[in-house]
């Protein structure tokens, strides 16, 4: 059960012990997670790799509110109540097509009632960081698939959440414009140093963007281990990849990575 608590009486952002989900098919009880436990730091980036079907997207989507643990603990302090808890970033391209890239990015604000002088500064940032500005009046039609990511991710910081989840937001993009989205992601994300949870197949994505790595194991999902990302930041991507440091936490997290999706193969991936 997710229990939000104020910021000043909880040590870490994110406390989930022993967290538990299991689905009913209509054959049989599915297992996605089991005793998942991890404390997330206040403005940590939190990356999360595993094997497909080892229940990551379950894991964020319980963090983000849109399922319920069927066990063990999960508790979130909250820093602001003006502000909300979380937003989300999916996959698949997830903006309005009847808005333009102004109105989607100004959407949260929005609802959330902000002064209409402040929607507007705060939209503005985020066009300019995000490389949008001379496509502030055009609708999602309009714009390439980078460019509808690039969106989706300045709507989902523009509304300032406490926690930013993401499920793999680049995935289907080509190799450049992930590139050039990872860039804007870590510059956005320098300028606030937002607790981000961001799910991702590729551990050479997890070691650009963030400070730690939890594994987790094939189905049933649990924490394999979790790996301190020893890069400097601010990071360059370029540059990045040909520090020895990369490729040695590379070959490390992939060596027991490695492990887990040989066991997902052979058990043929029963959870999502």
């Amino acid at each position: 059960m997710l229990r939000v608590v104020e910021a000043s009486r909880a040590p870490a952002k994110v406390i989930i012990e022993g967290l538990g989900k299991r689905f009913k098919t209509r054959k049989r009880w599915v297992v996605a997670i089991e005793e998942v436990t991890m404390t997330i730091r206040e403005g940590e980036f939190l990356c999360i790799v595993g094997p497909s079907g080892c229940g990551k997207t379950t894991l964020l989507r319980i963090l983000a509110g849109l399922e319920t643990a069927t066990s063990g603990k999960l508790e979130v302090a909250h820093r602001d109540s003006a502000k909300p808890l979380n937003s989300m970033v999916f996959q698949e391209q997830s903006i309005f097509p009847w808005m333009t890239v102004r109105n989607n990015i100004a959407y949260g604000l929005k609802m959330r009632r902000v002064d209409s002088r402040i929607r507007d500064e705060v939209v503005e940032r985020y066009l300019k960081l995000v490389g949008l500005s001379k496509f502030a009046d055009a609708y999602p039609h309009q714009l390439s698939g980078g460019m509808k990511q690039r969106v989706s991710v300045a709507r989902a910081f523009a509304n300032d959440p406490e926690i930013l989840c993401m499920d793999e937001p680049f995935a289907a993009l080509d190799e450049q414009n992930k590139i050039l989205l990872q860039e804007e992601l870590l510059k956005i994300w320098e300028s606030n140093r937002k607790t981000v949870v961001f799910i991702t197949h590729s551990i050479d994505e997890a070691l650009v963007l963030g400070d730690r790595i939890m594994l987790m194991t094939a189905h049933p999902g649990r924490v394999k281990a979790v790996f301190n990302v020893d890069l400097p930041r601010p990071r360059n991507i370029a540059t990045l990849r040909t520090n020895p440091g990369f490729h040695k936490q590379f070959s490390e997290i992939w060596s027991s990575l490695r492990e887990e999706v040989n066991k997902a193969k052979a058990d043929e991936g029963i959870c999502t």
